[in-house]
C-alpha cells in the first residue's frame, strides 16, 4: 500500500548537508539532480528526515493520549518507525541470532513504515528541464550573527550565511503493507492514513533554524 506526503512549505528552509561550500556559504542545502540529463541540483527532504519529523510527532500524540483507543499502543511507535540495535562493536550475539529475533528494542529492527524522499512535482521539474537557467531562483542566501550584550555590536567571527530553499511544495511517498497495519489494530489503510494525516497536522517546522522562523510548513497525507 502507498500513501503520498505532501509538504507545503511557508517559508525559507533548508535541510543541511553538514558541509560547508567555501566561501559561498557556511552551509548548504540537500539536494539531487534535476534529471539525469541536467547537472543542475534542485532541493528535496530525504525520507530519513521526514521519517524522524513524524516519529517525533508520534511520540507527542501518544504522550497526549491520541492513540488510547489502541490495544497496541504503547509498541506502535516501535513497530511503525523501528528500533536502533545496540553498539555493534559491544554486541557479542551472532548476525544470525540478529536476522531471526524481530522483537523491537532487543537487536534493532527496521519500521514497517518506509519514506521516499520527497521531490519538486513532476510539472514543476518538466517546466525547470526546459528552462534550467530558472534553477538558480529556487535558493537565497541569508546572514546572521550573534550579538554582543554588552556592546550591542556584531560579535567578532560571528556572521553566518546560509543557502535556503524559496517556499515549495514537495511530494513523496510512505509505503507499508496492509496486513501489517492491521495486526497493530487500524480498520485498514484508509484508517491508519486518516489517523497519520493527524499526526502530521502536529509537524509546523521541518529543517534547520526552526527556532528562527525557517521551515514552517504544512504536512498531509493522503491515499495514492
Amino acid at each position: 500500500m502507498t500513501a503520498q506526503i505532501v509538504i507545503s512549505f511557508q517559508s525559507y528552509w533548508f535541510v543541511g548537508t553538514g558541509r560547508e561550500a567555501g566561501v559561498y556559504a557556511d552551509s548548504i542545502p540537500v539536494k539531487k539532480k534535476l534529471s539525469p540529463k541536467h547537472k543542475d541540483l534542485v532541493p528535496c527532504v530525504p525520507g530519513k528526515t521526514v521519517k524522524g519529523m513524524f516519529r517525533d510527532a508520534f511520540i507527542t500524540a501518544t504522550r497526549n493520549g491520541w492513540f488510547k483507543d489502541n490495544p497496541s499502543r504503547e509498541h506502535l511507535e516501535e513497530y511503525l518507525f523501528g528500533t536502533p540495535g545496540p553498539d555493534k562493536h559491544n554486541n557479542k550475539e551472532s548476525d544470525k541470532n540478529k536476522t531471526e529475533n524481530k522483537e523491537p528494542g532487543i537487536f534493532g529492527a527496521p519500521g514497517i513504515l518506509h519514506f521516499s524522499t520527497l521531490e519538486i512535482s513532476d510539472a514543476v521539474r518538466a517546466w525547470l528541464c526546459e528552462n534550467p537557467q530558472a534553477v538558480s531562483e529556487l535558493f537565497r542566501t541569508v546572514k546572521s550573527t550573534a550579538i554582543d550584550a554588552a556592546t550591542g555590536t556584531a560579535r567578532n567571527k560571528s556572521l553566518r550565511e546560509y543557502e535556503v530553499v524559496v517556499p515549495l511544495t514537495l511530494k513523496g511517498e510512505l509505503s507499508f503493507e496492509e496486513k501489517e497495519i492491521q495486526e497493530l489494530n487500524f480498520k485498514d489503510s484508509k484508517d491508519f492514513i486518516a489517523r497519520l494525516n493527524e499526526v502530521a497536522s502536529l509537524i509546523t517546522e521541518l529543517g534547520g533554524k526552526r527556532t528562527r522562523g525557517f521551515g514552517q510548513c504544512v504536512i498531509t497525507v493522503k491515499e495514492a
